[in-house]
């Protein structure tokens, strides 16, 4: 019976791990509220600027699905420093 639940744990766990494919979050991109008028994504009501959010998305307000990295900007100037997004891809939430 331990094994019967054991491979039971394993294989549930496989499958999650295994189907993945849609990891996409729905953002909105932004320049709103942008220091030095950079992009950003909004996710949550938590806005963060990025600077890989290709050219063709640079639409205010367009609506999108992307898979990101948060990070954390030590430097301190007027148009840097804090979290920053990281665009690993992009594309538009209709494909």
């Amino acid at each position: 019976m331990k094994k019967l639940f054991f491979l039971l744990v394993i294989s549930t766990t496989l499958f999650a791990a295994c189907h993945k494919q849609n990891s996409c979050t729905q953002v909105t991109i932004t320049q709103s509220g942008m220091p030095c008028s950079q992009w950003g994504i909004r996710v949550n009501n938590h806005t963060y600027p990025s600077n890989s959010i290709p050219v063709s998305f640079q639409r205010e307000g367009l609506v999108v699905c992307t898979e990101y990295e948060l990070y954390e900007d030590p430097r301190a100037c007027a148009c840097c420093g804090g979290t920053w997004a990281k665009i690993n891809s992009m594309r538009n939430r209709d494909e």
